[in-house]
């Protein structure tokens, strides 16, 4: 209780001190400037340029009833009403307030040489100002009952007087307004400019203080629609739009200003009611912000007491527009305002959160209403003071809301720290579950497949039935971890996507290559039947995969035997893409719930599942600005069907597109450029890097410079197709998973029917994610596999890796270079040096001619050192020379060797021992083994921009079984090692094969294609 009166008695000095604060403020500025009397005021000794305006104050001249001319001032016949009353004030005491009189001035000047001007403030309700006899200016129209037009807006009005004295006649009607009339408010007159910069300072004091109560409101509006909690925000807003939209009925009335011929009753109506809805929602804003110490019956004796004027403002102005109307309204918010500041000032005792700020703001809100009432009742102008209650008002309410988002925001951070620790807890609960989920269930995964598949200790039919059932299990379990994170992530609003342009028919046959995998125990058949001139569609590509993968894993569990179809066609501006499958249905009665989560309807064991994939896949759909139905029939199938937006372009993607080698976008890409492009930086090692993104492909490129790759970037999969099949020496193929046209797997297909995974190995990078996408990229016969987004770090370490494979492959075919240079037999030495002996008995010179030959040849083949990547032609071609010298000694005219050297072949860079093994098993595998013996011929020439060297004989040739044998990986025999070896070399080197053609009983024709663009030595060069 003593504090409540505490707080009364602080509310009732700051009262006293505000009142009394003003009127010395108002005593010390008020000059005294001349009088009127008797309607004469003498202004000849006032200097305007220094005392500046005057207000025409005093006596004026009264004539009730009557609008007066000048020119009947001139006839006298206004002589017999004449009255006189002070100026200003209303006239309610000479006569009604409701009628027409006419008020005059004459006004004794000095300076006639300058420009002088009038300025109005308040002449209720409608005005006309005539000087000397000339109508200067009007507000309304002043005229009888019938014609009378109300517009009480100030104005200002410039004229000439003459010297000595001058006549100001001021008609006034009012017809509306019972409660006062006539010149309520000084008329000031001046020099031109002083008169415009009186209005101006006017004007810019209403708008001021306008904008400031208008922002303020707008701002506390919006912000109570970010804190919905906090109504006190709203009705603070409120307050605060009142205020403004009463200041704008108020003083210079600007609001007529934005609203041209705005009605008088809405003006008047708009002016009375906002100040006592200001009343009303400053009793309401207290009792929400500060409940606790507010007296419920007062608040509610407000409110009704406000809603009473209210309505009293709303349905009888202006006819009950009375005086005590008047004081009504000024008592009622003045004690608003007061009741105000006594709460805050009880709130600032008890040291409430911002309430010392609150009661300085409603302070500054009691001197504005303190001046209103000023104006109203003693005529005080409202610009008398400066504009600085909305200033102060902005100031307060600021640091208010300041001090509240400090406040707010260190229980925040306290918050926070609770929340990151148990976020952090969370994290490592979910890492750890999840890791001691997936690591068991894979383990189970593991050991019961690897049972299944013991050939030493077959399972029993119900044995494997069981282990299949753990199996099924296991990986459902497994999927669960994965569903449950997407789909907390897309309850909370957590998971963002990124549309793209989206090749529909690659995406799909992406999916339904890993589905039919899959699937492959059973009896049913997925495809793709996508048009290849279906546009793109604008959507994130691993979520539209993982779509597409959802609908294909749930047709292909509730389908034994029949046919999963995909389809899709463009319609309105949308994909549609229908997935149906011919399988069990779902009852009708189950279509509706279908899409919610944990929802299941299959009973039986073998299918049932968690509930979580459908309402994923429509949750991502709808992510994606897509819709999403289903249609069944039980026993007969169903057709799950969603939509996409069409991803517009100037080019729609199809598969002929992408063979023309036409890049599609969704739009025309800020960034792209000519491919194939060529990075040569004459590096030891070549990579193709595929990818239907610029941006990417710059990347990778940018990424792989700095180590001293030479790179070759595609945009398709056709381009790189087309690369692996020319002469380009590539040591390593990036390949994105997911591309227009040639998706990943196709290409890669493509790759493995020539290369071996050693000879030519493949980096797969994809944005899928799943086991299933990994398992069908090894399966078309990637080497690695690196999810997107990657770390470079990471991928240039698994780049190294696989070059350090293909290096290691080189090393073993040099090393069986090396092996080769070992294969001169003991027999073929014996024959020889036998030969050498029996000579030197019949014939020395032959003797010594043979034994020259075999050192020569002994010399050649050592000399060779296995890191020598090139020699001329010229010295293999002396390396044949020499070997057929020798087996000429033994096969004497059996044997024939022919020869056809291009000019310019000699100087051809080869490979060492590459074309004198072929010319070696010509001889002792094709001709040796006729008694008759036989030709061995060798060609050598450039056509086509390749080197081209044949071995040609007509020795016994074989049969096709034998020529693949003799090149596949699986021959062992030490006879085939040799082609073996040359056809990995070359296809090491040169990405080119040995071409063998033979016949039983015809011969054999070996041929070596070697591309003359690397001129024997292109990028990997001499200096390999």
């Amino acid at each position: 209780m003593k504090l409540k009166i505490a707080a009364l008695v602080v509310t009732l000095v700051i009262l006293a001190a505000t009142y009394c604060i003003f009127f010395v403020y108002f005593s010390l500025t008020d000059k005294h400037t001349p009088k009127a009397e008797n309607g004469f005021l003498d202004l000849a000794a006032w200097r305007f340029a220094d005392d500046g305006v005057v207000p025409l104050d005093g006596e004026w001249e009264f004539y009730p009833g009557k609008l007066l001319s000048h020119e009947d001032f001139i006839s006298s016949a206004a002589q017999e009403t004449q009255d006189w009353i002070e100026v200003p004030g209303s006239w309610s005491k000479r006569m009604s307030t409701l009628g027409v009189a006419t008020y005059r001035l004459q006004v004794k000047i000095g300076d006639a040489a300058s420009v002088y001007g009038l300025k109005t403030t308040s002449i209720q309700m409608s005005n006309r100002i005539i000087v000397n006899g000339e109508i200067v200016g009007e507000s309304g129209n002043p005229a009888e009952k019938r014609t009378f037009e109300a517009m009480n807006q100030p104005y200002a009005v410039y004229f000439t007087l003459k010297p000595g004295w001058n006549e100001i006649i001021v008609q006034v009607a009012n017809y509306v307004f019972p409660a006062s009339s006539g010149i309520n408010e000084p008329i000031y007159l001046g020099y031109a400019a002083q008169i415009s910069e009186l209005r101006d300072k006017a004007l810019s004091h209403d708008w001021i203080t306008v904008t400031a109560f208008l922002i303020m409101g707008l701002y506390f509006i919006g912000l109570y629609s970010q804190r919905r909690n906090d109504k006190s925000l709203f009705v603070l807003g409120l307050v605060c739009l009142s205020f403004a939209l009463f200041t704008s009925a108020r003083g210079e009335r600007v609001i007529n200003e934005v609203f041209d011929n705005l009605p008088f009753w809405l003006f008047l109506r708009i002016q009375l009611f906002t100040a006592v809805g200001g009343g009303i929602v400053l009793f309401l804003y207290v009792y929400t912000a500060f409940r606790a110490f507010c007296s419920k019956w007062l608040i509610r004796i407000g409110i009704v007491a406000g809603i009473v004027l209210a309505l009293w403002t709303l349905l009888l102005l202006p006819w009950f527009a009375t005086n005590l109307y008047r004081q009504l309204v000024t008592i009622y918010v003045t004690f608003s305002m007061l009741h105000a500041i006594y709460v805050f000032v009880q709130a600032t005792f008890r040291k409430v959160e911002g309430s010392l700020y609150l009661a300085i703001a409603a302070v500054a809100l009691n001197v504005y209403v303190l001046v209103q009432n000023a104006n109203v009742y003693f005529g005080v102008p409202v610009d008398l003071l400066p504009p600085f209650e909305p200033f102060v008002l902005l100031l307060m309410l600021a640091l208010l809301m300041s001090l509240r988002f400090s406040n707010a925001f260190k229980k925040i951070e306290e918050l926070s720290i609770q929340l990151l620790k148990a976020d952090k807890l969370k994290d490592e609960f979910l890492a750890r579950t999840s890791h001691e989920f997936k690591s068991p269930l894979h383990g189970v995964m593991l050991i019961s497949r690897s049972m299944l598949e013991d050939r030493r200790h077959p399972l029993t039919s119900e044995q494997a039935e069981k282990l299949h059932l753990v199996i099924g299990i296991a990986d459902r379990l497994s999927r669960l971890v994965y569903d449950i994170l997407d789909f907390s992530k897309l309850k909370l609003g957590e998971l963002t996507v990124d549309p793209i342009a989206v090749d529909v028919r690659s995406a799909v046959e992406m999916q339904v290559r890993i589905y039919s995998y899959l699937s492959e125990g059973n009896n049913t058949r997925l495809v793709n039947r996508v048009p290849d001139q279906l546009p793109y569609a604008l959507a994130d590509e691993s979520r539209f995969s993982q779509i597409i993968g959802n609908l294909l894993d749930n047709a292909v569990k509730h389908t034994k035997n029949g046919n999963i179809v995909v389809s899709a066609s463009a319609r309105d501006g949308m994909i549609e893409v229908s997935v149906s499958d011919t399988g069990e249905g779902i009852d009708e009665h189950h279509l509706p719930r279908i899409f919610e989560a944990f929802q299941t309807f299959d009973d039986t064991k073998e299918h049932r599942g968690f509930g979580l994939g459908l309402p994923i896949v429509k949750k991502l759909v709808e992510l994606q600005q897509g819709q999403i139905s289903v249609s069944s029939t039980k026993g007969i199938g169903t057709t799950f069907t969603f939509t996409l937006p069409i991803a517009h372009s100037g080019l729609e993607g199809s598969r002929a597109a992408a063979a023309s080698q036409t890049a599609v976008s969704v739009k025309t890409p800020e960034y792209a450029f000519e491919t194939p492009c060529y990075m040569n930086q004459q590096g030891k090692h070549t990579i193709l890097i595929v990818d239907d993104q610029f941006l990417n492909l710059r990347v990778l490129m940018d990424a792989l410079a700095p180590l001293g790759y030479n790179v070759i970037a595609v945009k398709n999969g056709f381009e790189a197709i087309d690369q692996i099949s020319k002469p380009n020496k590539i040591d390593l193929v990036v390949l994105d998973l997911m591309m227009p046209g040639l998706s990943g797997y196709e290409v890669c297909q493509e790759i493995r029917k020539s290369y071996t995974l050693p000879e030519l190995p493949v980096l797969m990078v994809t944005a899928a994610i799943s086991s299933q996408d990994k398992v069908a990229a090894f399966e078309a016969g990637a080497n690695d596999f690196l999810p997107k987004p990657f770390d470079l770090a990471e991928l240039k370490a698994r780049i190294g890796s696989l070059l350090t494979l293909k290096d290691a492959l080189a090393k073993a075919v040099d090393l069986e270079v090396a092996f080769l240079q070992s294969q001169i037999k003991p027999h073929f030495l014996y024959n020889v040096l036998n030969s050498i002996v029996g000579s030197s008995y019949t014939d020395v010179e032959r003797s010594r001619k043979l034994t020259t030959d075999l050192a020569e040849y002994l010399r050649g083949s050592f000399r060779f050192s296995h890191m020598e990547k090139r020699i001329s032609f010229k010295e293999e071609f002396s390396l044949i020379r020499t070997y057929v010298e020798i087996e000429k000694e033994r096969f004497r005219e059996r044997l024939h060797f022919e020869y056809d050297i291009a000019e310019g072949i000699y100087n051809v860079k080869i490979p060492p021992l590459l074309i004198q093994p072929l010319v070696e098993n010509a001889i002792r595998h094709g001709i040796a083994q006729r008694i008759e013996g036989g030709r061995v011929k060798l060609t050598a020439y450039e056509a086509e921009g390749d080197y081209w060297f044949i071995i040609d004989d007509n020795g016994v040739g074989m049969e096709s079984a034998v020529m693949n044998e003799l090149l596949g990986s699986g021959h062992a025999e030490r006879q085939g090692v040799g082609l073996l070896n040359i056809n990995k070399r070359l296809k090491y080197e040169y990405g080119t094969e040995l071409q063998l053609e033979s016949e039983p009983g015809r011969g054999t024709k070996v041929t070596v294609r070697i591309p003359a663009a690397f001129g024997g030595a292109a990028w990997r060069g001499e200096q390999s």
